[in-house]
């Protein structure tokens, strides 16, 4: 290792730094984020030849023993949530939005809002995010992630230049570029190449509490071999839309059957197989993608197919589960459904009881429920779960998810329009926090149904589920 004592200059201080030059422009302004609390992605270091990139090699720089840096940018006030909330939804209460904070959003640096859109969806999942913020390998696309979510917690909104540099040195097909700049890329590739690099990096959630796992079985009705039986894992689910899709769970049933043709050895010729999936283990967090995208050789473009499939805000999987695990999910999800129809019937209560603001309906229904019973519907919840679905951390208990973020799409085809993120409000019942780049705004359930597609306008892409809350 070979290290250059160098002179920084920033706002009137000087700092004695060791340029170990093995490393990249971003390990140095990481290094100088500690001594002058400003973050990498508001310095901006003067050398030779411009301004430092975090991709360069500093041994490629020629720093001279003594040598004065220059270095701008400042750390900033105090976090502060943004000022104005757009309130879309006419049925919220008006007073939500004075509650909590509002989510800090992502600046759009050139058709970025796939990325943008992607990232504020996987802030749902906590256990992801905690991990890459805890990150110290070598995966610099992990650690530039990890900052992001490290920015973004702070209340202020983020610029993700480092991350996006990160992202096209790692994935060059999203530095491709047009006459007016930054080609628009689509948000289903982001997202499965950023959790590939994710769990290639060692980050244990992506692939525990993402990955779930398929049985599959192989049969030809044209021989008398056994079926062949194989497990797969899966990163997401897909629903298929045809002429006749409807609803997420025809799409998702479509995907779990199909024929091929192959060589079989004892007919000496090809035969049709048949090829039947169930899913033999649930993770916490279900990806869901409606394949909306398809290549048009006329036009060289990823066309969108705009038919309308409606999804539900709760989704149950167990009739996509084997035997054996649809078994195991029964006894806790009959007690979930009683815990259900116990938490509904004292929103009935609370109804009945006529109370007219948000705040004195909680309260009713807190009344109606109280502690020892909500802690007793949870107990009861916890003690039919299966010992071996106990046991695997990382994976859904139930059988049961809620929708918690959504990726939409704005327009025809994949590599044009624009994208959002629609996330579940944490603690207000039926509201939403809708991710436009930057611009953060709430809306309602209303306005969730309406991302089913059927035109041109926002149309639900990728859905995350999250196992229901017990």
């Amino acid at each position: 290792m070979t290290t250059i004592p160098v002179v920084v200059k920033h706002s009137g201080q000087k700092y004695n730094v060791d340029i170990d030059t093995t490393k990249t422009g971003l390990d140095l302004k990481l290094e100088l984020q500690k001594l002058t609390n400003v973050v990498p992605e508001r310095q901006k270091v003067l050398v030779k030849g411009g301004q430092l990139k975090d991709d360069v090699r500093l041994s490629a720089l020629g720093f001279k023993p003594n040598q004065t840096l220059m270095m701008l940018g400042s750390a900033g006030d105090l976090p502060t949530a943004p000022a104005n909330v757009a309130q879309e939804a006419s049925s919220a209460d008006a007073d939500s939005a004075k509650v909590d904070p509002v989510p800090a959003g992502l600046v759009n640096i050139g058709n970025t809002c796939y990325a943008n859109a992607t990232l504020q969806a996987l802030r749902k999942a906590p256990e992801l995010v905690e991990a890459v913020q805890k990150y110290q390998g070598q995966n610099s696309l992990t650690t530039a992630l990890g900052r992001v979510y490290t920015n973004l917690n702070s209340g202020e909104e983020h610029t993700p230049f480092g991350f996006m540099e990160r992202l096209r040195s790692t994935f060059p097909q999203f530095a491709e570029m047009g006459q007016m700049g930054p080609k628009q890329q689509d948000a289903e590739e982001m997202w499965t190449n950023l959790m590939y690099s994710l769990k290639e990096a060692g980050v244990a959630p992506a692939e525990r509490y993402f990955d779930g796992q398929m049985a599959v079985k192989m049969s030809s009705a044209e021989t008398d071999e056994p079926p062949a039986e194989s497990y797969d894992t899966f990163a997401k689910l897909n629903c298929h839309i045809s002429a006749s899709t409807n609803f997420l769970k025809d799409g998702l049933m479509a995907g779990l059957k199909e024929t091929l043709e192959k060589h079989n050895e004892a007919l000496g010729r090809n035969a049709e197989y048949t090829v039947t999936k169930r899913i033999s283990r649930l993770p916490k967090y279900l990806t869901i993608q409606f394949v909306r995208f398809f290549w048009r050789r006329d036009t060289s473009k990823k066309s969108k197919i705009l038919r309308k499939v409606t999804f539900p805000l709760q989704l149950d999987v167990s009739d996509l589960c084997t035997d054996d695990l649809r078994a195991k999910l029964v006894p806790a999800r009959e007690e979930f459904r009683k815990a259900e129809d116990a938490v509904e019937e004292a929103r009935r209560a609370a109804r009945r009881a006529k109370f007219q603001s948000m705040e004195t309906r909680k309260e009713a229904i807190n009344d109606s429920l109280s502690e020892e019973r909500r802690k007793e519907l949870h107990d009861n919840i916890v003690a039919k779960i299966d010992p071996t679905l106990a046991d695997d951390e990382g994976s859904n208990p139930l059988g049961i998810y809620e929708l918690v973020a959504i990726v939409t799409h704005q327009g025809m085809s994949a590599d044009s329009g624009h994208y959002q993120c629609f996330a579940k409000h944490d603690k207000e019942p039926g509201q939403w926090w809708r991710f436009n780049d930057n611009k953060v705004t709430l809306v309602d359930d209303a306005k969730i149904e309406q991302l089913s597609g059927g035109g041109e306008s926002d149309s639900a892409l990728i859905l995350l589920y999250r196992t229901a809350e017990y």
